[in-house]
């Protein structure tokens, strides 16, 4: 009897252990029907604060913000020490040195002699940001969706919403538009206060901004920084730019491989700037707009955050 009874729980055991062989887990947490999709589940401890590069600054953020956004520069990954490389840089960009009257220096001058540095930044052409409501336009050329009526807005809720997307190509005056939101006043970046002390004329440019943004009579939301020139700051051509920096600080280069320094188009910041969409949560630190090899197609941090593959002629 005794042997009877071990060998029963022994083919009870067997059943049980073969049941979980099967095509499907009775504890898999996963849709059965993603099983055959190539789909990377990982977890998030703490819900990010901040999608927008010209304020995210922390490590549960950057696992988004790297995949989505595009910096000039970016670190090899198998490398150590860890070395720089081109992201949509042509090339680690060249410094040259100035002295007061303007006079290019050698590479190897003091820093005693240096009045500012230029950094000449050159982006790789056909580089597109992913699909986005922000660039869609009419036959006209009017922008379909940057000025929405009461009716349009009632009819939003997530920016899946939106029935038609476009894109468009990479800029390098998406690069300075960045840049110059370091400075905007309604933004809290944690570096402007470093950069004030090495991007040429960024403190003075915060102090126009800001009061152009007093001087708005009409209740807009919206700051166009393409009206203002930064000093430090200038599109050379279409894929080019350059950046100024006071003296010299060698250790700019490794700044250019943040998301601060990545492009944003003036589209998606006038965009999210309508009040009805920030009223939503619909803005950049919840709906990020990049060029990079992803996009955040879903953010329910209660829930998941999706990140989807982003086609490379989207």
């Amino acid at each position: 009897m005794e042997k009877l009874v071990i060998t029963s729980w022994l083919l009870i055991l067997q059943a049980f252990l073969l049941s979980a062989c099967g095509d499907s887990n009775w504890n898999n947490p996963y849709s059965t029907a993603d099983a055959e999709k190539n789909i990377l589940y990982n977890v998030f401890t703490e819900r990010p604060k901040h999608l927008d590069p010209v304020q995210s600054y922390s490590s549960n953020e950057i696992q988004f913000t790297a995949q989505i956004y595009e910096s000039p520069l970016q670190y090899h990954y198998l490398k150590r020490p860890f070395a720089l490389i081109p992201a949509t840089a042509r090339e680690i960009p060249y410094v040259k040195y100035f002295d007061d009257a303007g006079n290019q220096l050698a590479g190897d001058a003091q820093a005693a002699d240096i009045a500012y540095s230029i950094y000449e930044i050159s982006i790789k052409p056909g580089i597109l940001f992913q699909p986005h409501p922000a660039f869609v336009s009419n036959a006209q050329g009017d922008w379909l969706y940057h000025d929405l009526n009461e009716q349009e807005m009632a009819a939003v809720f997530k920016l899946s919403d939106f029935p038609q997307t476009a894109t468009r190509e990479l800029l390098a005056e998406d690069y300075v538009y960045q840049i110059k939101r370091l400075a905007h006043p309604r933004l809290h970046s944690p570096i402007y206060g470093l950069m004030t002390d090495y991007i040429v004329g960024l403190s003075d440019y915060a102090q126009v901004l800001k009061q152009a943004d007093q001087d708005q009579s009409d209740g807009k939301t919206y700051l166009d920084l393409r009206d203002y020139q930064l000093a430090g700051v200038q599109v050379v051509d279409r894929y080019t730019y350059r950046i100024k920096i006071t003296g010299k600080y060698p250790q700019f280069t490794y700044w250019l491989a943040m998301p601060f320094f990545a492009p944003i188009p003036w589209e998606a910041d006038r965009f999210y700037s309508q009040k009805g969409l920030i009223q939503k949560n619909i803005t950049l630190d919840w709906y990020p707009v990049g060029t990079g090899p992803y996009m955040l197609t879903e953010n329910n941090p209660n829930l998941r955050m999706v990140l989807e593959k982003k086609s490379q002629f989207s």
